[in-house]
């Protein structure tokens, strides 16, 4: 074998070394875009997990805050009607008391007009 021959079979060693380092070139980048895909989709599978999760509990939040305001609604009107009930009886009482005093200053005021006349009666005569 020549030179030639060999300097030629040495190019063809180099090109079959070139043609097998970019092949494994492109399987390692046929393999880190496949692993790139994967780990995309279970990033994206985990945080749409976690906006289904979080949209659950957002819902049961809000269940819970709108049994907590009509219960809250419910002890303000039962405090309400209460709160009514005993300014009703307070005004009843103070009705009463009021009516007893009339009565009262009344009555001493006929004796006190009875009393004047009396003397009027008296002083005229």
């Amino acid at each position: 074998m020549n030179d030639s021959h060999m300097q030629e079979i040495l190019d063809l060693e180099r090109q079959k070394i070139a043609i097998q380092h970019s092949a494994a070139e492109a399987r390692m980048d046929v393999k880190v875009e496949a692993s790139e895909k994967r780990i995309i989709h279970a990033v994206t599978n985990a945080i749409t997990d976690a906006v289904v999760e979080l949209k659950r509990e957002i819902i049961g939040v809000r269940i819970e805050l709108k049994q907590d305001i009509a219960d809250v609604r419910t002890e303000l009107k039962q405090d309400i009607a209460d709160v009514r009930t005993e300014l009703k009886h307070e005004i009843t009482n103070v009705r009463t008391e009021l009516r007893d005093e009339i009565r009262s200053v009344r009555t001493e005021l006929k004796g006190d007009i009875a009393r004047l006349e009396q003397k009027i009666d008296c002083h005229a005569h």
